[in-house]
């Protein structure tokens, strides 16, 4: 048999041998996306052979960055720039490092023909702790006897690959001068190192984060299509180690209702109105450089770095005590636009990202909204895209879309002041009502400024503040020439920041519950009632999408974990999570660690948290404590059980 096939064999060197062998894991990878469609096209019905070959073409990045994870010795053996390496004893262990490794990636492929059906997602790594104290050998035995043909497919997709990594010839060198020799292979294994690193991230650029689960959502019409994008070796591996929220029992249903809801109903007698809404999401920007905010500094003489957000202020409903609900840009557009905190990581990073989500532009585009979403950054950045894409966004506008590199800033995109120009231009196309946000870039380290902008901000103990100027700035010119627009008057605009600032510089905004203090302002330039400062009231990020739907009237059911603040009766909390549990209820603020509180603080009073008052109010404890285990309960059962609507 092996005469027969010896015509088929291709001898290549060993850098174009190791290039062939991988590609022979990615078609494999590729057979079993197919077969996992073909075994649950049931639950893809609306997916067409067109939609398939599109999905499968996305798929390749996640097979790519499987390949190599599950290959890593497999590479390292055949990188080793020694001459031993072509010995045929060598030369079979690598061989058996090849076929066992990916035998394995197969096999959690395969086990997702069927075990996609009873969970409805790709398997991750909390499947070991789901299961960790179980009979694995009573579940292995039960999965072999129901579904006998899955072993079989299984060894004929080995039988495969063992058969194409046979036709690949590995051809011994000529004998060559050590002092080449061993110079050009170090050279091509620091090449090939970096070619992993980079396959493994899924791109190059600085801004580019290790893709993950959510970055499927780039390619997907449908959040189900994001499980023929990946591949199940890149879940499990993508997942390991991360938190899986375990299922919570702390109150009953009906108690748990009482307590906290997140389903909201629509008031009586409601009538929707089409108002458009923009929302900005400012880099960077903490509360301590917006100087209306801190009038109690210096003696009240300080003036913060944003005179436009000051005089903005006066004329926007805004809530004093307002809180980001994270602390990395990624975790900002979760909270802000589909009302999803982060918990305990990232939820872009989690599993659950491939729940069904809610969201602000989702909700909108229902009622006719057209649905924007603009970012200045190289298109991919932070996997903003793919996300946006997930969330229900019609249009992404990057800086692949803005089409003018002249005005990169050289790191992160395109400067702020030229991009929300463009966007405002964008936004006067866009049929009415629409719905918008942007995410700025300017004010990020390293903290540059174009050169004509040198030295014309007001500079502060951080280089950050300088360039917080610049946008502050650039939000002055985006609004005069937006005011100018027929669509303005007809606008609700909502500004915050994705976090607050990296750099602080007084005490208050180091502390614990100061590290998520940002800005967030309402403002209706047609209508001068909605507006005005409320001292006591607190919002974060996650109320922003209930508070749009309550302004605008929304008549339906919704499911969010923010609160209306337009119904003082909804609530008056924010959660975060800094190495535990973070909840504020009016002016306290508890830190819970998932069992005892640890501390309770008059914030407000106490800017510096140095009073602890857990012991002296033991009723105000028990109140936060049980609104925070109820907030929690709702959070992890319904994410575990993807129950993330209204019905």
């Amino acid at each position: 048999m092996m005469k027969f096939f010896r015509p088929w064999q291709l001898r290549q060197s060993i850098h174009i041998f190791l290039l062939l062998a991988l590609g022979v894991a990615m078609l494999l990878y590729s057979i079993c996306r197919v077969l996992f469609f073909l075994f649950n096209q049931g639950f893809f019905v609306e997916t067409s052979l067109t939609d398939l070959l599109y999905l499968m073409w996305g798929g390749l990045r996640f097979d790519l960055a499987a390949v190599i994870y599950t290959n890593l010795l497999f590479i390292v053996l055949l990188l080793l720039p020694f001459r031993f390496r072509h010995h045929p004893v060598y030369q079979k262990v690598v061989k058996w490092v090849f076929l066992v490794c990916n035998s394995v990636g197969l096999a959690f492929n395969c086990v997702d023909f069927i075990y996609y059906r009873f969970t409805l997602r790709r398997t991750t790594g909390s499947v070991v702790k789901e299961f960790g104290n179980e009979d694995w050998g009573g579940f292995a035995a039960s999965f072999l006897i129901d579904f006998w043909y899955i072993p079989l497919l299984w060894l004929a997709l080995v039988a495969l690959m063992a058969w194409l990594y046979n036709c690949i010839r590995l051809e011994k060198p000529a004998k060559l001068n050590p002092w080449f020799y061993y110079p050009w292979n170090l050279v091509l294994a620091a090449l090939v190192v970096g070619l992993c690193i980079g396959g493994m991230r899924g791109g190059f650029r600085h801004s580019t984060r290790p893709i993950t689960l959510s970055n499927a959502g780039e390619f997907v019409e449908r959040p189900q299509e994001m499980y023929i994008v990946l591949n199940t070796p890149f879940s499990v591996i993508r997942t390991l180690n991360k938190t899986s929220y375990q299922k919570m029992e702390y109150f009953s249903e009906q108690e748990l209702a009482q307590l906290y809801n997140p389903v909201h109903q629509p008031a009586d007698s409601v009538q929707f109105k089409p108002k458009n809404v923009v929302i900005i999401i400012w880099e960077s920007l903490g509360k301590e450089a917006v100087g209306s905010y801190n009038k109690h500094l210096e003696n009240g003489t300080y003036t913060g770095f944003t005179p436009f957000i000051d005089s903005l202020m006066g004329h926007s409903k805004v809530y004093w005590n307002s809180f980001a609900n994270g602390r990395k840009s990624i975790d900002a557009l979760p909270s802000v636009l589909t009302s999803i905190p982060s918990i305990q990581e990232p939820f872009v990073l989690t599993q659950y990202v491939s729940n069904d989500l809610p969201s602000l532009p989702r909700t909108l585009r229902a009622k006719g909204y057209h649905t924007s979403f603009f970012h200045g950054a190289p298109n991919g950045s932070m996997g903003f895209d793919a996300f946006m894409n997930l969330i229900g966004v019609e249009q992404y506008y990057g800086m692949t879309e803005y089409g003018n590199n002249a005005d990169f800033d050289g790191m992160w995109g395109i400067w702020d002041e030229e991009f929300l120009q463009f966007m405002a231009g964008k936004l006067s196309t866009f049929k009415e009502p629409f719905m918008s946000a942007v995410f700025t870039t300017s004010s990020h380290h390293p903290y540059k400024l174009p050169d004509r902008y040198q030295g014309k901000f007001k500079k502060g103990p951080f280089e950050i503040f300088e360039t917080l100027g610049y946008t502050d700035q650039a939000l002055r010119k985006f609004f005069e020439k937006a005011s100018k627009e027929p669509w303005y008057h007809n606008t609700l605009f909502v500004i915050t920041a994705d976090h607050s600032a990296t750099y602080t510089y007084y005490p208050e905004y180091q502390t614990a519950w100061g590290n998520f203090a940002v800005p967030l302002l309402f403002f209706a330039p047609g209508d001068a009632t909605f507006r005005g400062v409320e001292q006591d009231r607190v919002v974060q990020q996650l109320d922003i999408m209930p508070t749009v739907l309550g302004y605008l009237g929304y008549d339906q059911p919704y499911f969010s974990f923010g609160k209306n603040m337009l119904q003082p009766q909804a609530g008056n909390f924010a959660i975060s999570y800094q190495g535990g549990y973070q909840w504020m209820d009016g002016p306290y603020f508890l830190q819970f660690d998932g069992t005892k509180t640890l501390g309770l603080f008059n914030y407000q009073e106490d800017k510096l948290l140095k009073h602890n008052l857990k012991d002296q109010l033991p009723q105000v404890r028990t109140s936060m404590e049980n609104q925070l285990k109820a907030f929690i309960q709702q959070y992890n059962n319904r994410m575990l059980e993807n129950r993330l609507k209204p019905n």
